[in-house]
C-alpha cells in the first residue's frame, strides 16, 4: 500500500516536472524568436532595407535567443531562463532609447515581460526586472525632460503603418503570451483534476483492501473492531447477548499438502460464500487469519446462540466441490459471550480461543463456550510452560526403560527410552501434559536432544556391561524436524558415545509423516545413510499409508496398544492385528506389539508371528538401575 501511495505522489510530482519547464522554455523562445524576426522585417521594409541600429540588436538578439534555445536543458534550464528574460529586457530598454522613449511601442512589452518571468522564472527575478523597468521608465521620462531622447526627434516623421504595424506585432505577442499562460494554467489544472481524481480513486481502492480480505472479500480484523466497539456501546441499552464466534479451520494445512493451495483458496471462498448467507441485521461475519473466521451475532439467550452455532458447524462440514475434488473441512468452534466473557475484542477473541482449543472429556464437542475454569487452566498452563523451560538446565527430568522381548525366547532385545518429569514445584507431571506444552512452545526440540544424548549413553553402559546386542528406541516429534539439525546432532552423539548407529532406533508417529513429507525426508535419509533404523509408532491409529513404510525405509512397526490388548476377546481387534503382522512380514518389516499385559496375549501374538513384545507383563519403565538388575535377572 505505501509503495501505491509513493508512485501516486511521483506522478503528482510530474506536473512541475525540469522536462516539463524546458518544454515552456523552448515554446517561450519560439515566441520570442518569432516576434523578432517579424519586427526586423518590419523594420527592413518600412526603412527601404537600410539596415539600422535597432535592426543590428535585433539580430544580435534572434541568435542569442537561438543559442539559448539549442542550450537548453534540464540542468541549464534555471540558468537560461534569467538570461533570457534579462536579455530581452536589456533589448527592449535598447529599442526604447532608440526609438522614442516611453512614447515607443516597445514600452508595451513590458508587462508581458513581467508576465514571462512569472511563467520562467522564481520570484527574484521577478522583483529584480520589476525594480529593473519602473526605474528604465523613470530614466526615459528624465531623458525626455533633458531632451536627451533623439529618437523622440523623429517621433513625427515615422511612417504611420510602420507604427501601426510595431502595435500589432506588439499586441500579438502580448495576446499569445496571454493566451499562452491561461491556456498552460488550464491544462495543468486539469491535469491536477485528473490526478485528484485519481489520487481519490486508489485511496478508496487501498482504504478498501485495507478492509476486506482478498480472497474471500469478507470484512477483516479491522473492521471487526471498529463494528464490535460499535455494538458494545448499543448492547448496554439492548439487553440482549452477543456471541463472539472463532471459527477455525484445522486441516488447512492438509488440504494445502494433499491438494493444492489454490483448491484451499477455493475451499475457503466457498465457505465464505455459505457463511454470507446467515448475515443479516444479528450477525456480522469476518475473516481473520488463513483459516479463521469470526462471527458476531446477537440474541435473546444462551439457547439462540446455540442453535445458530450448530447451523454453521453443519454447513462447515458438509462437502465442498473443488474442480474435480470433494473437500471435507474441519471445523473448530470457541465461543466468547459479552459482556460476561469480555468487553473488549482482545478480551473476547482470547477466551473464544482458549474455549475453540480447550478438549473435552470423552466426544469431542462441536463447539465449546468459554467459562471461567479455561481460564484458570489457561494461567496454570502458563505457570507449567515457564517451569518447563528451565527443567533441563535444573535437571529435573530423568529416563526410564522399558524392555523389548523377543516372544520366542523372551530374552530382552532392547528398550524405549521414555522420559520421566520431577519438578520441585509440581512434583511428577506426566508426559501426557508436558510432551504436547513442549511441543507448542518449542521446548520439545532440546528435549528430544537431552533424550537422545542420555540414551545412547545407557545404551552405551549397557554394552560395556556385557549386553552388548541391546538397542535403544527414542520418539520424536514433528517440531524435531522443523530446526534441521536433528541429523547433525544425533551423529555427533553416537560418536562422542562411540555407540555403532545400528543401535539406536528413532520413532515416527504417522502425523509427523504427514506434516513435511520432503524437508523431514531428506533428514530421515541422512539418519538412514549412516545406520540409524526408524519405526512407524502407533499404527493403525493413523492414517496408515502403507507408503510411508517403503518411502521412509522403515525397519519395524509397531502395533498400538489399542489394538493389542483387547485381541483374546475380541475378533476383530484379532484380525487387524493378524493383517498387519502379516502385511509387515511380506515387507520384511519387524513387528513390535505394545500394551501386552498378561500371558494369554503375549501367546496369541507369539503363534500369529508377531517377533517383539513390550509392556506391562515383563515390565513397567524402570529407571537406569533397576533396568540393568532386570537385564542381569533375564540373563540368568
Amino acid at each position: 500500500m505505501v509503495a501505491q501511495q509513493d508512485e501516486v505522489t511521483r506522478s503528482s510530482i510530474t506536473l512541475f516536472s525540469d522536462q516539463a519547464k524546458v518544454h515552456r522554455l523552448r515554446l517561450t523562445l519560439k515566441i520570442l524568436i518569432t516576434i523578432l524576426v517579424l519586427l526586423l522585417f518590419s523594420d527592413l521594409f518600412f526603412n527601404d532595407f537600410v539596415i539600422s541600429t535597432l535592426a543590428l540588436a535585433m539580430s544580435s538578439s534572434i541568435i542569442i535567443l537561438f543559442f539559448f534555445f539549442l542550450w537548453a536543458s534540464p540542468d541549464t534550464c534555471s540558468v537560461i531562463s534569467g538570461m533570457v528574460l534579462w536579455s530581452v529586457a536589456v533589448f527592449i530598454t535598447y529599442a526604447c532609447w532608440l526609438g522614442n522613449g516611453i512614447f515607443d511601442t516597445s514600452v508595451l512589452a513590458f508587462p508581458c515581460l513581467l508576465m514571462l518571468a512569472i511563467v520562467l522564472s522564481g520570484k527574484l527575478i521577478f522583483i529584480s526586472l520589476f525594480v529593473y523597468l519602473i526605474s528604465a521608465l523613470c530614466f526615459f521620462a528624465f531623458a525626455h525632460s533633458q531632451g536627451l531622447l533623439t529618437g523622440a526627434l523623429l517621433f513625427q516623421s515615422l511612417p504611420l503603418w510602420g507604427r501601426v504595424f510595431s502595435y500589432i506585432i506588439t499586441l500579438t505577442f502580448f495576446s499569445v503570451g496571454v493566451f499562452y499562460i491561461f491556456s498552460d494554467l488550464r491544462k495543468r489544472f486539469k491535469k491536477i483534476l485528473e490526478k485528484n481524481a485519481s489520487l481519490e480513486l486508489t485511496i478508496n481502492q487501498l482504504q478498501k483492501r485495507n478492509r476486506y480480505d482478498q480472497l474471500t472479500q469478507l470484512p477483516n480484523e479491522q473492521v471487526c473492531k471498529t463494528d464490535l466497539e460499535s455494538i458494545l456501546q448499543q448492547q448496554k441499552s439492548s439487553g440482549n447477548i452477543l456471541a463472539f464466534i472463532t471459527l477455525n479451520i484445522s486441516n488447512q494445512h492438509s488440504i494445502k499438502m494433499n491438494y493444492s493451495h489454490s483448491i484451499c483458496d477455493e475451499s475457503l471462498k466457498q465457505l465464505a460464500t455459505r457463511l454470507m448467507s446467515f448475515n443479516n441485521d444479528n450477525t456480522a461475519i469476518y475473516r481473520f487469519q488463513e483459516n479463521e473466521f469470526v462471527i458476531l451475532k446477537h440474541s435473546m439467550d444462551y439457547r439462540g446462540i446455540s442453535k445458530f452455532v450448530e447451523k454453521i458447524h453443519q454447513v462447515c462440514c458438509h462437502t465442498f466441490h473443488v474442480t474435480d475434488y470433494d473437500v471435507v473441512l474441519q471445523p473448530d468452534i470457541g465461543i466468547a459471550l459479552a459482556p460476561f466473557d469480555g468487553s473488549t475484542m482482545a478480551e473476547l477473541r482470547h477466551n473464544s480461543h482458549l474455549a475453540m482449543h480447550t478438549k473435552t472429556e470423552g466426544e469431542k464437542a462441536d463447539f465449546n463456550f468459554f467459562d471461567q475454569a479455561m481460564a484458570i487452566q489457561e494461567q496454570e498452563k502458563l505457570q507449567l510452560t515457564k517451569a518447563l523451560k528451565s527443567a533441563i538446565s535444573n535437571n529435573e527430568f530423568v529416563l526410564h526403560f522399558q524392555p523389548k522381548v523377543d516372544l520366542i525366547t523372551e530374552q530382552i532385545v532392547g528398550a524405549e527410552a521414555l522420559i520421566r518429569w520431577i519438578s520441585p514445584e509440581y512434583g511428577f507431571i506426566p508426559p501426557t501434559v508436558f510432551i504436547p506444552l513442549a511441543e507448542q512452545t518449542g521446548v520439545i526440540t532440546d528435549i528430544t536432544h537431552w533424550v537422545i544424548e542420555h540414551s545412547v549413553k545407557a545404551c552405551q553402559q549397557w554394552h560395556g556391561l556385557g549386553f552388548n546386542k541391546l538397542c535403544i528406541a527414542v520418539n520424536l516429534s514433528a517440531e524435531d524436524f522443523k530446526r534441521g539439525n536433528l541429523a547433525t546432532h544425533t551423529i555427533n552423539t553416537l560418536h562422542q558415545a562411540n555407540l555403532p548407529a545400528h543401535f539406536l532406533e528413532l520413532e515416527l508417529t504417522e502425523s509427523i509423516l504427514m506434516d513435511d513429507i520432503n524437508h523431514i525426508q531428506k533428514q530421515i535419509n541422512e539418519l538412514r545413510a549412516f545406520g540409524i533404523s526408524f519405526a512407524i509408532d502407533d499404527f493403525g491409529t493413523g492414517y496408515s499409508n502403507l507408503g510411508y513404510l517403503t518411502k521412509f525405509n522403515v525397519c519395524t512397526l509397531k502395533l498400538d496398544r489399542s489394538f493389542v490388548m483387547n485381541i483374546s476377546q475380541s475378533s476383530n481387534e484379532l484380525q487387524i492385528v493378524k493383517a498387519i503382522i502379516q502385511m509387515s512380514k511380506s515387507l520384511n518389516i519387524t513387528n513390535v506389539a505394545e500394551g501386552i499385559e498378561d500371558k494369554e496375549t503375549a501367546s496369541i501374538l507369539a503363534k500369529l508371528g508377531c517377533e517383539v513384545g513390550q509392556g506391562y507383563f515383563w515390565s513397567k519403565p524402570l529407571p537406569q538401575q533397576d533396568f540393568i538388575a532386570l537385564l542381569s535377572d533375564n540373563n540368568d
